[in-house]
């Protein structure tokens, strides 16, 4: 039987960290006009939007911290350290956010800005070291981008696992495997399968499709011991995006549905160790 793997990627904290320092908020009213005209949504969740850039909090953590409290999932939270494709915020924000999501009893890790510089990704490590969350965390890179040092590099600073390897062009099931540094460390590559963005906003009438199709083949594969999905927490918001809500929890009762259960990458860990 698989394990379903979930995660959070917290991309936005504040609209404040937005202003003055991207177009992320301004892209966001472009796209919402585009949406409306292609009425790929309502004109009730354009109006609602509109405020939207004026309200403080983006993020959603405790809304959807609560939801996988409600449903067990041991999901992961990854959060920025090093400012990068929009996003703005400080170390300085995180940490209480971090903490927050720590005392509540979920894993959290970084969600990396660097790829190859290697100075420049263990400054980034060291950075949410600072925070003494927890001893050993994995990381995934902000817009799953990667090239041929990047894993081996991620290894040497001491990353207990990466799950930043994905495959945009369609859904793949590449399983965890284990990436050696030339300094002995030993770090875990967990393969993203499913990315909310790849499924819904390239074809939101396909998605729930493609995503059963996928697990069906997961569960056919005898090969396949786990599928690791990603949701952004900025989307668990029924005025703002009813759609991408609607995917997350229709996607978390299918996995009930099917008694998938779920698991932490940490746990995963223990259980390929124990296994193998």
């Amino acid at each position: 039987m698989i394990k379903v793997i979930v995660s959070h990627d917290v991309d936005h904290l504040y609209t404040g960290d937005h202003w003055k320092h991207d177009l992320i908020l301004e892209k966001f009213l472009v796209r919402s006009f585009i949406q409306l005209f292609r009425r790929e949504i309502t004109f009730k969740v354009f109006l609602k939007r509109l405020p939207y850039v004026f309200r403080k909090r983006m993020c959603r953590i405790p809304e959807i911290l609560a939801f996988d409290k409600m449903h067990s999932i041991p999901s992961s939270f990854f959060f920025g350290t090093g400012n990068i494709l929009g996003m703005s915020y400080s170390p300085e924000q995180a940490k209480p956010w971090v903490q927050y999501v720590a005392d509540n009893g979920f894993d959290v890790g970084v969600h990396a800005a660097v790829i190859s510089d290697f100075q420049s990704m263990k400054k980034e490590f060291e950075r949410f070291r600072q925070f003494r969350i927890q001893e050993r965390f994995g990381v995934r890179v902000h817009y799953v981008r990667y090239d041929d040092s990047t894993f081996t590099n991620m290894a040497e600073i001491g990353y207990k696992f990466d799950t930043s390897e994905f495959c945009k062009e369609k859904i793949t099931l590449t399983q965890p495997y284990p990436v050696k540094a030339a300094n002995g460390n030993i770090m875990w590559e967990f393969p993203l399968h499913v990315m909310d963005g790849y499924v819904i906003e390239k074809n939101a009438h396909d998605a729930k499709k493609l995503v059963l199709d996928a697990l069906d083949e997961a569960e056919r594969n005898d090969n396949v011991r786990y599928f690791t999905f990603l949701f952004h927490d900025i989307y668990f918001d029924e005025h703002i995006y009813p759609i991408w809500i609607d995917f997350y929890k229709w996607f978390i009762g299918i996995c009930e549905e099917r008694k998938l259960p779920f698991i932490s990458y940490d746990d995963a860990i223990k259980e390929i160790l124990h296994n193998d």
